[in-house]
């Protein structure tokens, strides 16, 4: 199988491939009918084969959709919502090529759909082999998630320039709760109230800032003290495309020489330890 990342600053895709040992008609079956979707798709959905047919989804998968295009057995593209799903089948010497491109805006969640997709892909082998999926795939999410955003770049930070300086954001879908990333950023101890010193748990003695804001576990803002690179930090921790938590990390300054170690130091270290540390906590879970 392939997994690819379409990046796009506008709509990004993500594009699966995968041959399958079985004729395009068995194929078009299994990716068009109700009995069979439930078996592979993330939900339950039912899918009106005409153009501009309806599409309903179900096990509280909210929305709707309409179908865009229809070309029986090959092509069939529908809405999600905001998003755009587009199967191709082609038929080939050994069976049938599926091609899955998945049209959405949320572009941090892209190793999550990618993810979620393969398993996907997985299961419907099963459909079409008259079997039970294999559960060892499904194992592998949480690590497979944390390869493909590095992969994708996804751990990269947007940084942008303003009149009055700079700002570096992390947008990162996460493979924990917001509490066990909250627990993480703080290293287990009691995260610190508005006007205290917030300290690095790893250094005591090494004052990070002054808080300014403090949600648990939601949001955490401080004002840089000291030689810390940038003036203002802040943390987010929000919902998630279904691993976990979306967090979001962005640093705030002045002075251009600072970027270089507020990336180094925010991403590289506190969020890398975030990332590390949920991977860790859920092999040895």
């Amino acid at each position: 199988m392939n997994t690819e990342f379409l990046d796009s600053p506008t709509q990004p895709s993500i594009r699966l491939t995968r041959t399958y040992d079985h004729p395009v008609d068995r194929v078009w079956r299994a990716i068009t009918t109700s009995d069979n979707l439930k078996h592979w798709f993330p939900c339950d959905v039912e899918i009106e084969l005409e153009p501009d047919g309806v599409v309903r989804f179900g096990f509280g998968f909210g929305g709707g959709g309409r179908v865009r295009a229809i070309e029986p057995p090959h092509r069939l593209v529908f809405t999600w919502e905001d998003d755009v799903l587009d199967f191709q089948l082609v038929s080939s010497a050994v069976g049938t090529v599926f091609t899955l491109t998945h049209h959405f805006g949320d572009r941090a969640g892209a190793a999550s759909f990618a993810t979620g997709w393969e398993q996907c892909f997985a299961a419907l082998e099963a459909v079409l082999a008259d079997r039970e999926p294999d559960s060892a795939t499904a194992d592998r999410r949480d690590e497979r998630h944390e390869e493909l955003v590095t992969r994708f770049g996804l751990d990269q930070p947007q940084v942008t320039y303003a009149d009055d300086g700079w700002r570096v954001r992390f947008e990162r879908q996460l493979i924990c709760s917001a509490e066990v990333a909250w627990k993480l950023f703080f290293g287990g101890a009691d995260a610190p109230a508005v006007g205290e010193q917030f300290r690095a748990f790893a250094a005591p003695d090494v004052v990070l800032g002054t808080v300014t804001e403090i949600d648990p576990p939601r949001s955490f803002s401080f004002s840089t003290g000291g030689d810390e690179p940038g003036e203002d930090v802040q943390l987010t921790l929000g919902e998630g495309t279904g691993h976990g938590a979306r967090l979001v990390l962005e640093v705030a300054g002045t002075d251009p020489a600072d970027i270089d170690a507020a990336i180094d130091q925010w991403g590289g270290g506190a969020l890398a330890h975030i990332v590390r540390e949920a991977a860790r906590l859920l092999q040895v879970g």
